[in-house]
């Protein structure tokens, strides 16, 4: 079948089914109609709120708290559309004046359908995707301009408010958390100091040097007595060598008495400087027990000391932190557009929604009387005959359309006249 016989066809098709056509189509258009005026225009304003960074460069007071990322606005949102938080707004607002016939779940949930907070990721310092975000967008739609305006006012400021205040509710609880660890670890090393100096004081071990100090103090103290009795031996071969006090002249008297002087004084510093070597070798002589515990002892105040460090840093950053979030000098949100006025509905308008509705009509009708045509197969002319079953008709009987519409006609309306004037 070419082109043409199709066409030929496709105007048979709706010329014998006008009738249902025109009714499909007006019927779809009465109710296109209908549901264009039963839709409502809905107004959507929008706020975009920016993300302004810290006002004190990073390398002056670094941040004890994260910024503004994807995680923490949607934990700001999931905040935002709770049940009661909503509700609240949208009583502030009045809006629940215009959901008067809903029940409070079915108001709560067309609340959260109206508002709605999104994100706009920043430029990435790497490869990687770290979640900051530089600009977030709050949009609201109602039934009228000025509540879709207020309502995306309320819940931008509501955003920027709860955010600030999450962010100097963490940098509180981490200055807190970093003071009480200062605090706790200041209190553990005044503890192990007292027990250190208690058991140095049982196991009678005084306050020294490490043992490398002790052990030098030693062998200068030896070295220094092996002098002394060296001097003192070369004394007592000199006296030896004088003899005894007979038979001497008065010099070399006088020269033994002064050799003697000094021997004695080199005795008693020999004496000297072995009671201070054996002060010394008692005090260093521990047992291995002893030395052990004391070692640890040490190490542990050693640890606490360099972990006091490192916590008294963080606990100064925290309050660097919490400082500058209480004075709103880090990284925050602002105001880079205030809620927008909806000019025009967001809603398509009601004669484009006839007109798609009306063009559908149309469409559908043709459908079905597509439909009926092959659900119900005729043969309805010599051409089609012909290319159905491969012959031609003998003979072909026109049809004249006035004269067979011409007494069912007349037959209809003289039954309408007569049931409507039974006696005429």
């Amino acid at each position: 079948m070419d082109l043409s016989e199709w066409i030929d066809e496709f105007r048979d098709m709706l010329r014998r089914r006008l009738g249902l056509i025109l009714r499909v189509v007006l019927l779809g258009c009465v109710a296109s109609f209908l549901f264009a005026l039963s839709q409502t225009h809905q107004y959507t304003s929008m706020a975009v709120l920016q993300v302004q960074g810290a006002k004190v460069a990073g390398a002056l007071a670094p941040p004890t708290v994260i910024g503004v990322d994807a995680r923490e606005l949607q934990t700001v949102e999931q905040r935002i559309m709770a049940h009661d938080a909503i509700l609240t707004v949208a009583g502030r607002l009045g809006l629940l004046d215009d959901l008067g016939g809903l029940a409070e779940s079915e108001k709560v949930a067309l609340l959260r359908s109206s508002v709605r907070v999104s994100g706009v990721a920043a430029a990435r310092g790497g490869e990687t995707e770290d979640g900051a975000l530089s600009l977030v967008r709050v949009s609201a739609t109602w039934g009228n301009r000025e509540s879709a305006q207020a309502l995306a006012a309320a819940i931008a400021e509501r955003t920027i408010a709860m955010l600030g205040d999450k962010r100097l509710d963490r940098a509180e609880e981490t200055l807190t958390f970093f003071s009480l660890r200062e605090r706790k670890l200041k209190e553990q090393l005044a503890e192990l100091e007292e027990t250190i100096a208690e058991f140095r004081e049982t196991n009678d071990m005084p306050e020294a040097g490490p043992p490398a100090a002790q052990d030098r103090e030693i062998e200068a103290l030896r070295a220094e007595i092996l002098s002394v009795e060296r001097e003192m031996v070369v004394l007592e071969r000199q006296i030896d060598r004088i003899g005894d006090t007979a038979g001497l002249t008065r010099l070399e008297q006088q020269q033994r008495a002064d050799l003697l002087e000094r021997l004695a004084g080199l005795t008693e510093q020999r004496d000297y400087l072995v009671r201070n070597l054996q002060e010394v070798s008692t005090a260093s002589a521990r047992t291995p027990e002893m030395q052990v515990q004391l070692t640890r002892y040490m190490r542990e105040m050693e640890a606490l000391r360099l972990e006091l460090q490192d916590v008294s840093e963080s606990r100064k950053a925290a309050e660097i932190g919490f400082q500058l979030e209480a004075e709103g000098q880090s990284e925050r949100l602002s105001v880079l557009e205030p809620a927008s006025w909806p000019d025009y509905p967001s809603t398509p308008s009601r004669t484009k929604t006839a007109l798609l509705g009306a063009f559908a009509s149309l469409l559908a009708a043709i459908g079905l009387a597509y439909l009926l045509d092959v659900m119900n197969p005729v043969v309805r002319s010599a051409a089609v005959m012909e290319r159905e079953l491969g012959f031609g008709p003998v003979v072909t009987i026109p049809e004249d359309r006035s004269i067979a519409r011409r007494p069912g006609r007349l037959s209809r309306l003289t039954r309408l006249w007569r049931r409507r004037w039974p006696a005429a």
